[in-house]
């Protein structure tokens, strides 16, 4: 039988406040029967803590992905290549094993920050904003990194072209249509297996979180160190009516998980700026369609 590729991996991580110096290796973690040893990796504003785990790499299929040559929104033949070098296994307890996908995640964030654009940029923002404003600097739960990181790689299928990623501002909205939407229906499908929903059995309270992230959505320079005017040369945008009633309807219909869809939500925070008039079209009819379910309110 085939046993795969032995090595190590930092398979899992956090952002938190160090509680050792910065760069030292913990193995006391080991002696409690935990498969793992902690690092921790100053990042200048806060410290990075990475659990360092035996892996090892099968040539598994990622079912959900089976077939898929391309992705809209990254390289061409980059998911292909990626997904050709297998998942990880990575322990579960002493005697058995898991699957893990953050190796290939990882890939396919390194494959979008190839390309022009501030999607990358947009996901260091918000995960600060999370730690600082939304997290209380960690002192509170909230959403992790990797909810974050999952949002991306989903805004980068939707937003395929360039141009929405071309400024600043725009491209953190992009983020925050798909976060919000996901916050108001509690569900954020993993993007390598989307029946998985990493918001249910949180332990969340997904409410408050909303409320957190609709407020900075709102008035972005409330929680922000720089002023709002360096996210781009529009005035920040402002929630238009009927928001929340929009953000729910993938919840009922999941065929609204479409760039149509989202590009209506961006119209919403008057950062839709695109000039392909098919993709103009389409937004337009979906929100004629919203405006029938919701008796024509604009």
């Amino acid at each position: 039988m085939d046993t795969g590729v032995w090595g190590w991996g930092a398979a899992a991580c956090w952002w938190g406040p160090a509680e050792r110096a910065a760069g030292s290796l913990n193995a006391a973690s080991l002696r409690e029967e935990q498969l793992h040893l902690s690092l921790l990796v100053s990042s200048g504003w806060r410290t990075i803590s990475f659990h360092v785990v035996p892996v090892v790499r099968r040539k598994l299929g990622v079912p959900a992905l089976e077939g898929v040559q391309q992705m809209p929104g990254f390289p061409e033949g980059s998911l292909r290549r990626i997904l050709s070098q297998g998942v990880d296994l990575v322990p579960a307890s002493a005697q058995l094993w898991r699957t893990s996908t953050d190796y290939l995640l990882t890939r396919l964030l390194g494959e979008l920050g190839s390309l022009q654009g501030h999607r990358l940029d947009s996901l260091s923002i918000l995960d600060r904003v999370n730690h600082e404003s939304w997290r209380d600097s960690g002192r509170t739960d909230g959403l992790t990194f990797g909810h974050l990181k999952m949002v991306l790689l989903w805004a980068s299928v939707l937003f395929p072209a360039p141009e929405d990623w071309a400024e600043l501002q725009g491209a953190v909205y992009r983020l925050l249509v798909v976060l919000l939407c996901c916050l108001a229906t509690r569900k954020l499908p993993h993007f390598l297996h989307p029946q998985r929903n990493l918001l249910q059995g949180s332990g969340l309270d997904l409410g408050a979180i909303y409320q957190r992230v609709e407020g900075f959505a709102s008035q972005p320079e409330a929680a922000l160190r720089i002023h709002a005017t360096h996210l781009g040369r529009s005035p920040p945008p402002r929630i238009g009516s009927g928001l929340k009633a929009l953000l729910q309807l993938p919840a009922s219909d999941p065929t609204y998980w479409a760039t149509a869809y989202f590009d209506v939500l961006l119209d919403k925070f008057q950062v839709f700026n695109i000039q392909d008039k098919d993709r103009i079209s389409a937004m337009q009819s979906i929100f004629q369609k919203t405006r029938t379910l919701g008796g024509g309110e604009s």
